[in-house]
């Protein structure tokens, strides 16, 4: 008995083998392409990729897609876990549905018909907008420089909010009622039970949503690849569209070394969460 207990790590290690070795090799493999073909074409590459005229703003827009698209789905995402645990809301499990249809639909199919919404000519939110009075002439959204990326990054979110708000809704049901009920008993009120026990409960939750999404945002293609492209002007390309136009160009050597610069931004993003995690434990301890 003692030895068919000793055994059975090794039968569960001996069982998931074979799909780590799977998973660890269609990670690797094609990381160690990307990095042997960089290390081929020299640091060239790298220099003639600064010096593009437009690097400075692919950068920019990176940054602000990322942050904006990360930032407003987390928070979406908890309003939208506590509403649907509040004791007034009827019919929860309708509206979770109803919520996640966004992340349900297909990428392209969600980003279609977000281009068709947002269209100054035909778009339905520009012909809502101006029925309620809000605005006086449609909105250029995907062809104003000015409001196209944070067109796309609403669209972004839009699909995203459904994830946070199944990671935190689980989260939310691993803490004890007694917490809740002690807290209020010693005269918390709502926000400081959100800010003394949910916060602090969901910062695991937090950091994994967080790191995920910074990961989808820097990787994302679809929706800006469908709904302009890039344009107008460049003014919502990123690097994974700077990396498709170098593709489509033919131009390997560049494609490599913008997915060297995408490899070492999720490499740091990683690390940064790695290390909180470990700081946390260590204070925890």
């Amino acid at each position: 008995m003692s030895t068919s207990v000793s055994s059975r790590p090794y039968r569960g290690i001996g069982l998931t083998l074979p799909a780590l070795l799977v998973m660890t090799g269609l990670a690797i493999i094609p990381i160690l392409a990307v990095l042997q073909r960089a290390v081929t074409h020299g640091p060239g590459e790298l220099t003639r990729l600064f010096e593009m005229p437009s690097f400075g703003k692919v950068m920019v827009n990176t940054v602000v897609w990322t942050v904006l698209a990360v930032v407003l789905a987390l928070v979406i995402g908890y309003v939208a876990a506590l509403l649907l645990r509040s004791r007034y809301l009827r019919l929860p499990g309708l509206w979770r549905s109803l919520l996640m249809i966004p992340w349900i639909i297909p990428g392209v199919v969600g980003a279609t018909v977000w281009r068709w919404s947002l269209s100054s000519d035909y778009g339905v939110l520009n012909h809502t907008l101006q029925q309620l009075g809000l605005i006086d002439e449609p909105v250029r959204w995907l062809s104003n420089p000015d409001v196209v990326l944070f067109a796309v990054v609403m669209v972004q979110v839009w699909t995203t909010v459904p994830f946070v708000m199944l990671l935190v809704s689980a989260a939310l049901t691993g803490i004890p009622e007694e917490r809740y009920e002690a807290a209020r008993l010693d005269g918390a009120n709502g926000l400081q039970i959100f800010r003394h026990i949910v916060l602090p409960e969901l910062r695991p939750t937090t950091g994994v949503a967080a790191l995920t999404l910074v990961v989808w945002a820097l990787n994302s293609f679809t929706i800006i690849f469908v709904m302009t492209g890039g344009g107008p002007a460049s003014s919502s390309t990123i690097l994974p569209i700077l990396l498709y136009q170098a593709f489509n160009r033919g131009d390997a050597a560049m494609v490599t070394t913008v997915a060297v610069v995408q490899l070492i931004i999720c490499a740091v993003c990683a690390v940064a969460y790695v290390r909180s995690v470990r700081d946390d434990l260590e204070v925890s301890r």
